[in-house]
């Protein structure tokens, strides 16, 4: 290698390095989606070939005071994180049995920890039948047993 090529390598090198102290880190994802991320990847269900369940009704407890602050944005979150789970999921090729619910409640824990992520798995509700809806549907009758008529 000449002269020429150790110096652009060196340059690289040290634009490299500059480049990386002074560039913003990536920005993390806040600590409860990961959690919600890994209540996905712990209580994964292997249902068949190729299909993956995992839970669908997350809860997230907050402490008292936290849970106060944030009970007014709750309609906004609750969607938010939601979303960020089918997201997640959609990525790991992951299915759900319902709708991704996730909601925040209370804990009286003390204070000792700063949050805790409760999942299951909820089916969705078939829809019941009206006696409107089964009378729209096609009546299948039993085949006849076919009869000769020769002797």
């Amino acid at each position: 290698m000449n002269i020429i090529g150790r110096f652009e390598r060196a340059m690289e090198r040290w634009t490299a390095t500059v480049w990386t102290t002074v560039r913003k880190p990536a920005k993390k994802p806040l600590d409860v989606v990961v959690r919600l991320r890994r209540e996905c990847d712990d209580h994964a269900l292997i249902v068949g070939r190729g299909r993956t369940v995992v839970p669908n009704c997350f809860v997230v407890e907050l402490p008292a005071a936290s849970h106060r602050r944030l009970a007014g944005h709750q309609e906004q979150l609750g969607p938010e994180l939601a979303a960020e789970v089918r997201r997640y999921a959609a990525e790991r090729s992951y299915s759900f049995a319902g709708p991704v619910t996730v909601g925040l409640t209370a804990h009286q824990d003390g204070g000792r920890t700063r949050y805790r992520v409760r999942s299951r798995l909820v089916p969705c509700q078939a829809p019941a039948l009206a006696d409107d809806l089964t009378k729209a549907l096609p009546v299948v009758a039993a085949p006849r047993a076919h009869v000769s008529t020769r002797a």
